[in-house]
This record gives structure tokens, sequence and C-alpha cells, in this order.
């Protein structure tokens, strides 16, 4: 799979998790599911946003490396 393709493919998935997760918050709001989205869902928020930055670096790089050695136009 390309970098692009594992880019899509977390963003959808983290897309489709924070979906249900909005959905259950609706039926399911006690210091439980508070603690679970202040100490799970927030921290891995910020490491969805770095990682997808740090895959469209890499996509970057990737596709200047294959322009440079005439791999791709």
């Amino acid at each position: 799979m390309s970098v692009a393709g594992s880019r899509a493919k977390l963003r959808d998935a983290h897309r489709a998790l924070m979906v249900a997760w909005e959905q259950a918050k609706q039926q399911w709001d006690d210091p439980v599911s508070q603690s679970i989205e202040r100490h799970r869902l927030e921290p891995m928020e910020r490491s969805v946003r770095s990682t997808l930055a740090a895959l469209d670096s890499i996509n970057e790089v990737l596709a200047r490396v294959r322009r440079e050695c005439g791999d791709e136009p």
C-alpha cells in the first residue's frame, strides 16, 4: 500500500471512530466516559494528527526522490 493509501486508511478509520464515539456519548455521559475521552481519545487525536502530518511529509519526500531518480514525470 502506498503512503497516500495508508494515510487515507488511517484518516478514515479515525473519522469512523470519532463518529461512533459521538454517537456513544449521546447515551453514555458519566465519569468513566469522560475519563476515556480525556485519557485515551484526546491523546490519540493528537497522535493521529501528528502521524497524518508525518505521512504527508514522507509522501512529499518520496515524490521528490522519484522525480530526481527519473521514476516519475
